[in-house]
C-alpha cells in the first residue's frame, strides 16, 4: 500500500463511519431526523451506538486505529526527510491517541458509569493527542516553509487554517458550557461533528503533500 493511500484511509473511513452510522440509524428509525452539523440533535457517539449502527462503526473504526499507528510513523519519517530532524514526539503522541481510540470504540455502547467514564476518557484523549500531533507536524513544516514546494505550502496553509478552527471550536465549547445556556448540549454536538470532520481533513491534505513530494516507503527485511 502506498503511503498516501494510508493517509486517505484515515481521512475518509472515520467520515464514512460517522455519517454512515447516523444514516443507518435513520434507516432503522432509531435516530432523530436532523442536520447534526447545524441542529446538534445527536453526538457522533450517540449516533454510532443507536441500533445496529454500532457494528458498522466498530467494524470501520477499529482498523482506523491500526492505520493511525502506521500513518504517524510514516509522518515522522516524512518530516525527517523534509526537515532533516527526527520527530519522535509526532509518532508517540499520534500512536497513544490511536490507543485511546481503541479504548473508546471498544467500550462504545456499554452501560454503567465506569464504562461511560472510559468512553469519555478515550474519546477526549484520542482527539486531544491526535490534534496535538497534527499541530506539532504543522509547526515543524512551517519552520521550513521557505524550502517547501509551492503546492505543499498551500496545503500547509490549509492545515494551519484547520488548526485555527480547532482553537475556535474549543474556545466556543468552553464558553458555551460556562454560560449554562439551555442549548449547550446541542451546541456541543454541533462542535463535535465539525471538529471530527476538520480533524479528518488534515489527513487528506497530508496525503496530497506526500503525493506532491513523491514520498514512498516500504517494509524492508534483511536477506541474510
Amino acid at each position: 500500500m502506498h503511503p498516501r493511500h494510508i493517509a486517505w484511509s484515515v481521512c475518509l473511513i472515520p467520515v464514512i463511519a460517522a455519517h454512515g452510522s447516523f444514516l443507518f440509524g435513520l434507516w432503522e428509525g432509531v435516530a432523530n431526523e436532523c442536520m447534526p452539523y447545524f441542529e446538534g440533535c445527536t453526538s457522533i457517539s450517540r449516533a454510532a451506538r443507536e441500533g445496529n449502527a454500532i457494528f458498522l462503526f466498530r467494524g470501520l473504526m477499529m482498523p482506523v486505529a491500526a492505520l493511525l499507528f502506521l500513518f504517524w510513523y510514516l509522518q515522522s519519517v516524512w518530516l525527517k526527510e523534509i526537515t532533516q530532524k527526527p520527530h519522535p514526539a509526532t509518532f508517540i503522541l499520534g500512536a497513544i491517541g490511536a490507543v485511546f481510540l481503541i479504548l473508546y470504540v471498544d467500550f462504545l455502547g456499554t452501560e454503567g458509569d465506569f464504562y461511560r467514564f472510559l468512553r469519555r476518557y478515550g474519546t477526549t484523549l484520542y482527539f486531544a493527542l491526535t490534534v496535538l500531533a497534527q499541530m506539532i507536524s504543522i509547526r515543524s513544516l512551517q519552520q521550513k516553509a521557505g524550502e517547501l514546494d509551492t503546492q505543499i505550502r498551500r496545503y500547509l496553509n490549509l492545515q494551519f487554517i484547520l488548526m485555527v478552527l480547532y482553537w475556535c471550536l474549543g474556545i466556543a465549547n468552553v464558553v458555551i458550557k460556562a454560560s449554562g445556556v439551555s442549548w449547550a448540549d446541542q451546541a456541543e454536538n454541533v462542535i463535535e461533528w465539525h471538529f471530527a470532520l476538520y480533524m479528518s481533513l488534515y489527513f487528506g491534505l497530508t496525503a496530497l503533500m506526500w503525493k506532491r513530494s513523491n514520498f514512498d516507503w516500504q517494509f524492508r527485511t534483511d536477506s541474510g
